[in-house]
């Protein structure tokens, strides 16, 4: 009883660890996100690689806590760097995060997060090989639908439905009305989950939703998803920086 009593101990405290480093991590790229610093957010994932290279491996490996971490730290660098037209690191990126997801679809052929993570990474190839748009973009949709299908409510799953709908061309089955929709729900749901507080990709929403606004010319609507941004980050420099001044040339 009293090994058993110690195991569990142990047990807990390495759960308590794990979820320490985890916790470090994400508030460190949530610090990133907020200052624009995509530099230290590279830092960050080469720490948690060197992390996961060291991990034991073990019945779950394939989908251990740290690896779900990079997957969503690699999706998170691929926009920035695509921006700035470094594509072989891109690629490099979207390589190690496609290794990941499809070691846990091969695992869990349903799995609607990673169905949705692999539909975006497929967006990702787009960009970066526009001669592939056709033919990836229908993997990307139909992933994405896949995912939703599977699980209507899952964050991952709406994003995703959100972004293909958005930025896919009207006849390639786009909508941005819809895909405006979708954002709005997974925002919803991330705050029925209550999980808001330093969420990056809960800012990362609002921002696309701030911009599905004004990319349609709608002053009123973007100014309110701004001002709900800025409250809910008021340090957040890129969309106080990029986004308002340009709402703010709208007209009424």
């Amino acid at each position: 009883m009293e090994r058993k009593k110690y195991i569990l101990i142990v047990f807990l405290l390495l759960i308590g660890l794990g979820l320490s480093a985890r916790s470090k991590y994400d508030n460190a790229i949530y610090d990133s996100y907020v200052k624009g610093d995509m530099i230290g957010w590279q830092q960050i994932i080469k720490l948690a690689e060197r992390d996961v290279a060291s991990e034991r491996l073990g019945q779950f490996s394939y989908k251990s806590p740290l690896k779900i971490s990079l997957i969503n730290y690699y999706y998170g660098v691929c926009g920035w760097l695509i921006s700035q037209k470094e594509n072989k690191l891109v690629m490099e990126y979207i390589k190690k995060g496609e290794r990941y997801i499809d070691d846990i679809l091969d695992n869990e052929p349903d799995n609607a997060t990673f169905l949705a993570y692999k539909a975006a990474f497929k967006g990702f190839r787009i960009a970066v090989s526009n001669f592939k748009a056709i033919y990836l973009g229908m993997q990307s949709m139909n992933l994405a639908k896949r995912a939703y299908g599977n699980d209507p409510k899952n964050v991952r799953a709406l994003i995703e439905m959100g972004n293909v709908l958005f930025y896919s061309p009207s006849f390639a089955g786009g909508d941005k009305n819809r895909g405006l929709e979708f954002y709005e729900r997974a925002v919803e749901e991330i705050e029925k989950s209550g999980s808001t507080a330093e969420n990056w990709q809960y800012l990362s929403l609002l921002t696309s939703i701030t911009n599905a606004h004004y990319e349609s010319g709608l002053k009123k609507e973007a100014l309110k998803a701004y001002q709900k941004a800025n409250s809910v980050e008021p340090r957040f420099l890129w969309i106080k920086e990029n986004l308002y001044p340009k709402i703010l040339q709208l007209r009424d």
